[in-house]
């Protein structure tokens, strides 16, 4: 009889730190069947153009979160797509400079005061609240202490830059188009496959979190924008993807919290 009950004791106690054991794994995200939540970043640059408005119709569609970087010669010259960005509450409104370097990029940046200004009557162009910057023609970071540059040209206006407010934002994969149509180069399930890949083995500048380049140019056409508009949906086939803005970035000073 005592060696049942000690038998059963035993058991109840084993089915006990089981259990807790079970728990504790689940809480430090180790259970089997829960994945870690990755973020993902469509970002469209040099707009506003005439692909701006098939953008837009595709995120009123989709409804997820994008981030806009414009270039604000070219938000003098289209108003009305400038509007539509800014009504539409999908969408996140950055700075691109004004002149875009007028793509004459190692002149511009040898003079980072006048990079700076530019920026700045951009800034009152577009009407954005926030600082959220890209550079045109780099691909440089500036967020908190965290900085990265492809270059070293525009490194010191990035700098200046940030000591006066602006976050800039990189890229961690462009879906590319073509120089001579603007057409975009690869298909939906293409770029897909490679932001899965980008995510899957850490090639971003912040582990999950992926930032994609995209321009407005590229989407000119119904069938340019169904291209985007498949590529939402795949990512939205991802239970563990959200999509999100660039201020929501985690080293942003307008960011959410993640843990």
């Amino acid at each position: 009889m005592k060696i049942q009950i000690r038998s059963i004791t035993y058991s109840l106690f084993s089915i006990f730190f089981l259990h807790i054991g079970l728990y504790t794994l689940k809480a430090q995200g180790v259970d089997s069947g829960e994945k870690k939540t990755k973020y993902v970043y469509l970002t469209f640059d040099d707009g506003p153009l005439e692909g701006s408005e098939k953008i837009d119709e595709a995120i009123r569609y989709e409804k997820v979160p994008i981030t806009v970087l414009l270039v604000g010669r070219h938000a003098e010259a289209q108003p009305h797509y400038l509007e539509l960005y800014k009504e539409n509450d999908h969408i996140e409104v950055g700075n691109h400079s004004y002149s875009h370097a007028r793509n004459h990029y190692s002149k511009f940046y040898f003079n980072p005061e006048g990079v700076l200004d530019d920026f700045l009557k951009s800034h009152e162009i577009i009407g954005s609240g926030d600082r959220v910057a890209r550079l045109p023609g780099r691909n440089m970071w500036r967020l908190g202490t965290r900085q990265k540059d492809d270059i070293p040209s525009g490194s010191e206006a990035a700098d200046l830059l940030a000591e006066n407010g602006f976050e800039i934002y990189g890229w961690d994969m462009e879906w590319f188009h073509d120089p001579k149509t603007a057409e975009p180069v690869g298909s939906a399930e293409e770029v897909f496959q490679q932001m899965e890949h980008h995510l899957d083995h850490g090639r971003t500048f912040t582990k999950d979190h992926l930032i994609l380049l995209c321009h407005d140019e590229m989407f000119r056409e119904d069938w340019e924008e169904s291209e985007l508009k498949k590529l939402i949906e795949l990512l939205k086939t991802r239970e563990d993807y959200e999509f999100a803005r660039l201020k929501q970035y985690p080293t942003s000073k307008y960011s959410i919290d993640y843990s």
